[in-house]
Order: structure tokens, then sequence, then C-alpha cells
């Protein structure tokens, strides 16, 4: 037989009051669709004083961790965010009148979501180098959507033929650890890697070249003469383009630095803060280009067939997706004085979200926004 739920005070209630009004015990528990025996329970306790309310909360063993206990949990985390549940139980017990299990604490850390996660992954910023990004931040403020699509964005970056990064996940059971399909198969160095440099802007995607090797100054000045300066003289024939480079030691050598000057007056160079990929839209474009890659069937099988399929994905990316990136920026500028310098975007909050041109009220707007998805 199914168990009945416990009275509500209501049903109490009415169980007191048609008693009190001459009801019988059968009638009473017709009426309000319970047993007779509770009906004589509920009317024998309202007469003896002792009728008690919220059964429900006064049932079970009391918690092992109470509320103050959870406090005291919370702050051995973020005293040491990589303890383990056993040294955690130990700390716990420490001077306690009481011990605790592991799997209590397990079951206390889930409930208040302090769950074992991966370390996310940014640029080292120490103080000059969180300094000049909000300098940044703050100096480019003003900029809007407008200002932003006369930047041509560039940057390189190296490509694996495999890698294994942590985005697969698998169901499996215990005893299938080592079955096949749920083995990724790793070789050394990564079989081989391409490194590329690209660049764009808001008006179009520019040339993916391949690197042989690493690059360096000169590798680099032959990249300007033959891709960077044919794009700025096309793309912006009024010569009030922007290019935007890092700070890599390829990247401000003293003869490139020359080449920049000699070209002073067909386009200038965005000052750019140490540090910084997450301002740079394009390294969301070298994700994009990744995870196309990885999608792949049949996968590239040689660098060759890598290099090829990377051209390819660069050639197919929608335009929407590249000029969203670059509208994005009076965004990303916005998260980073909210954080003080710090690293705060997410790709969540660029991609697809800021289409339209941000005025000074929009910018604020933007960056309220942020702060509340951010935190």
């Amino acid at each position: 037989m199914q168990k009945r739920s416990d009275l509500s005070d209501f049903q109490k209630g009415m169980i007191i009051g048609f008693r009190a009004k001459g009801g019988s015990i059968s009638e009473t528990a017709e009426f309000v669709n319970c047993s007779r025996a509770a009906v004589v329970k509920v009317y024998r306790a309202w007469q003896n004083g002792t009728v008690q309310n919220q059964r429900r909360g006064k049932c079970g063993a009391p918690r092992a961790i109470d509320d103050r206990g959870e406090r005291r949990l919370r702050r051995c985390v973020r005293a040491d965010r990589r303890a383990t549940v056993e040294q955690l139980t130990t700390k716990m017990n420490q001077g306690a009148t009481k011990s605790v299990s592991q799997s209590t604490i397990q079951r206390t850390l889930l409930r208040l979501g302090l769950r074992s996660r991966r370390l996310v992954r940014a640029p080292m910023l120490t103080a000059v180098h969180r300094r000049r990004r909000l300098e940044f931040a703050r100096q480019y403020s003003s900029w809007t959507s407008t200002e932003w699509r006369q930047v041509a964005f560039s940057d390189e970056s190296r490509f694996m033929l495999h890698r294994t990064d942590g985005r697969w996940r698998i169901r499996r059971e215990t005893s299938e650890r080592n079955h096949p399909a749920t083995i990724a198969g790793t070789v050394q160095a990564g079989g081989g890697s391409i490194m590329v440099w690209g660049m764009f802007s808001w008006h179009s995607l520019g040339s993916l070249i391949i690197v042989e090797g690493t690059m360096d100054q000169y590798k680099y000045a032959s990249v300007l003469a033959d891709h960077v300066h044919p794009y700025m003289r096309i793309v912006f024939p009024q010569d009030d383009g922007i290019f935007q480079q890092d700070n890599a030691r390829c990247h401000t050598a003293a003869s490139v630095r020359a080449w920049f000057e000699e070209h002073q007056d067909e386009f200038t160079v965005l000052p750019w803060p140490a540090n910084s990929p997450d301002l740079n839209p394009i390294e969301h474009l070298w994700d994009h280009l990744d995870r196309v890659v990885r999608a792949m069937d049949p996968q590239p099988r040689n660098l060759a067939q890598l290099a090829t399929a990377l051209e390819s994905a660069w050639l197919n990316i929608p335009e929407n997706t590249f000029r969203d990136l670059c509208d994005s920026l009076p965004a990303r500028l916005a998260a980073v004085r909210s954080a003080k310098g710090l690293k705060a975007m997410k790709k969540a909050v660029l991609l697809g979200k800021f289409r339209k041109e941000s005025s000074e009220s929009e910018d604020q707007s933007v960056e309220v926004c942020l702060v509340n998805v951010l935190n």
C-alpha cells in the first residue's frame, strides 16, 4: 500500500474544526481524504496541546556539516585551491569535536558548487602589463565600431597535426578504460606542426601565409612587402588604414621599424599592449580554423594536407564571423576597464552580440552587461 504524504497544517485545521463541530471520525476522514487513524491522532494531539507543524522539517538526523561548517569549508578551499578532498577532510577535522568523513566533505563540496575544474589558461600579466592594458583601454574608449573598422589585425599561430586539447568528452563504463574507442592516440611533438600568419579587417580577409620554420625579422619583412602593403593599399585607398601587430621580437626589430617608417604616409601602426591576445580578434579566427580542421573527415594525415586544410578553412570563413569580431572591440576594451587591466572577455560575450555601432552611452551599457556576465 502506498504511503500517504504528511498532512498539511490546513488539513489538520480542517480535522480539528470538523471534529469540534460534532463530526464523526469516519465523516471527518472522508471529508479531509485521510485515514481514520490520522483523524484520531490529530484531534487527540490538539486536545492535549501537542499539535506539531512542519513534521517533515524535523525528520532525520541533523547535518554533519552545518552552516557554520560550510563557511569554514569555503575558507579552506579559498586558502588552498589545489587541496584534495582528503586534505580538506583533515583540515576540517582538526580541533573538531566530531569528525566527518571524506564522502561527507565530497557531498558538501558538490552542494556548494565547489566542483573540481581545470585551470583557466591566460597570459601572465605583471603590474606593468595591467597598467599598460588599462591605459590602452582608456585611450581608445571613445572609439566606436566605425574607427575599429579601419584597423587590420594580424598575428601568427601554430597548428599541430595531431593534438588532443581536452575538448573531447566520451561516456564509458569503468571497465572500458582501455577500449580502443575511448583512447586518443598521441605522437611525439604532435606529429609536427605548421606556423601560419594571417591578417583581416572588417572589410575583407587578407592572406593566410604558411611560414617555413619560425617567423623571424627577415621572413616578416617579406610578408610586409608582399602581403601587408598591397592589402592596405587596396582595402584603404584613402591612406587611412591602421595596421595592428603584437610585440613579438620579429615585429619590433630595427629593420621592421624602419620599413614602417618608410610607409607611414600610407598607413599607421597601432601601438599594442604586451601580453594582450584577448584583445586581438584574430585569436578567435585561429580557434575557428582549429575547430573546422578537427571536424574534417578524414583528418589530415601529413603536414601538406594540414596546410591545404587550413587554407581552405580560412577562405571559407563566413563574412559575418570576422565582421562581428571587429565590432566587438568596444566591448573588449570595456571588459578590460571593468577588470582593471586583467583578462576578462569571454567568447560567449564576443560572438554575435555586438553588431551595432557603440556610442558613449552604449559603451556604458555594454560595460554593465559584461560585468554581469563575467561575474
